[in-house]
């Protein structure tokens, strides 16, 4: 087949530690047609060192002031071109095989506009500790509550320019608003695989930010969008949080249980990342 362009960007701000397994994650994965921009704040730590070692296979990227991780992003796409898009934080991972199966799933299946899947959870040493094994999409979920693993995710580009760029007034629910724009103007899938590796770690966003801003500016999507939630809702969400931590749980069970018979079923990133580079680009300089 006649692979897709794969637009990808990458926001990063002082993870120069996680930063180069974020980058091989992608460019190891040799997808023949592939766009990755890495848009960094001006990071003081390694970083820079990090994202020049792979700049030949960039198409393009920066290191300066920014106004947050939403600006980062939103100017990150405006340099893309590609019809299937995507962002992948600094401190994330893919999975193996994930862009071709992404391409090949958005040819077979015309209509679909996103798709996201399951994502494992991976400690500071790139182990995987454990998974998290989501139900079926549910847009009426899902648009009340932000459950839908950002690094998992890749969408058309035809629906995307429908509803617009990330919104960068947002500094933790960028993802959360584009979300629910995309459930109200298109066709969302959640797949039965694993696309995306979320790092845990003591000074991710998620951790550091989900009890304050990050509720703060929940609740600005849903006022902004008309989202009530009413008392079955909550109902409904402790079904949904009991179903992914039993499945989850049962899961991560099952691979422990291969990792035991067989070391290298169970998803190592270190070692699943070491491999060679294939595509390449002329050296893209710094914007």
């Amino acid at each position: 087949m006649d692979w897709p362009k794969i637009s990808i960007v990458t926001p990063s701000y002082m993870q120069g530690h996680f930063l180069e397994w974020t980058l091989r994650s992608v460019l190891c994965q040799n997808y023949q047609n592939l766009e990755y921009i890495v848009m960094d704040g001006g990071s003081t730590d390694s970083t820079r060192p990090v994202i020049e070692k792979y700049a030949h296979h960039l198409t393009y990227w920066e290191s300066k002031k920014d106004k947050g991780q939403a600006d980062a992003i939103a100017r990150g796409f405006s340099r893309t071109t590609g019809e299937i898009m995507a962002y992948l934080n600094s401190d994330d991972m893919l999975t193996p095989g994930t862009l071709h199966k992404v391409a090949k799933y958005f040819a077979d299946h015309p209509s679909v506009d996103v798709i996201y899947s399951h994502r494992c959870f991976v400690d500071p040493k790139n182990r995987v500790i454990g998974y998290w094994i989501l139900p079926p999409h549910s847009s009426y979920l899902m648009k009340r509550f932000d459950y839908i693993p950002q690094e998992t995710t890749f969408w058309r580009r035809r629906l995307f320019d429908r509803v617009g760029n990330i919104d960068p007034t947002y500094r933790f629910a960028m993802d959360y608003d584009l979300f629910v724009r995309f459930m109200n103007a298109g066709n969302m899938r959640r797949l039965p695989d694993i696309f995306g590796a979320f790092r845990m770690h003591d000074y991710s966003k998620t951790k550091t930010q989900i009890e304050t801003i990050g509720l703060r500016e929940m609740n600005r999507v849903r006022s902004q969008y008309g989202i009530s939630i009413r008392k079955y809702d909550h109902a409904l969400l402790k079904m949904f949080i009991a179903y992914v931590k039993g499945a989850s749980f049962a899961w991560t069970r099952y691979q422990h249980a291969r990792h035991a018979a067989d070391p290298h079923s169970f998803l190592d990133f270190e070692r699943i990342w070491q491999g060679e580079i294939s595509t390449s680009r002329p050296l893209a300089k710094a914007g």
